[in-house]
């Protein structure tokens, strides 16, 4: 496993960097398909408090499409973010793994919620480039929460299985998730 650990910015401090690189060691313990392991580090300015410890981790996985896993954690402290990315990074190896396993089973691998389709006008006249459709199923809120994690985005859209309405999950700058609810009445 090839582990490149950098700073945004600045040069990263040594002992982060050694830190960073004894715990990303530890992920190949589940997996021993990591091709490359890459962290990011930076600092996160945020008018209501102050500045947050950000660490971003993209870990390249062995398959058939070349697996990207992607994770992204803030806190007070750089060791506390590294250690935060490291967990959830874990979390999805495994999810990956299990996924593998199920697959050679010869198991259904969980049906993905979302799935886009393409678009069908390439620009529209308002300046919207790019418009994305899914057909949405209903699900758990920590559903949601894992699957934006598993996508790596910052956003996820999803249609709430208790409520039947529309909910927006989103990470906010201080590392803790917000939830949009739609009232359509």
């Amino acid at each position: 496993m090839e582990i490149l650990i950098q700073a945004k910015k600045s040069a990263a401090d040594p002992q982060i960097k050694a830190y960073a690189q004894a715990k990303l060691e530890k992920l190949a313990r589940h997996f021993d398909h990591i091709l490359e392991a890459r962290m990011e580090l930076g600092t996160e300015k945020n008018k209501s408090l102050e500045n947050m410890k950000v660490a971003e981790l993209t870990v390249h996985v062995t398959g058939r499409t070349g697996n990207i896993l992607k994770a992204v954690q803030s806190a007070g402290h750089m060791n506390e973010a590294v250690d935060l990315v490291i967990d959830k990074m874990d979390r999805q190896i495994r999810q990956h793994k299990e996924k593998l396993k199920d697959h050679r089973r010869g198991k259904p691998a969980a049906e993905v919620a979302l799935g886009p389709t393409p678009p069908t006008n390439p620009r529209r006249p308002n300046g919207v480039a790019k418009i994305k459709r899914f057909k949405m199923k209903p699900m758990s809120e920590e559903l949601a929460r894992d699957e934006m994690e598993r996508l790596g985005h910052a956003f996820f859209l999803f249609l709430n299985e208790d409520s039947q309405e529309l909910n927006l999950l989103y990470r906010r700058h201080d590392g803790s998730l917000g939830l949009v609810e739609a009232d359509l009445s």
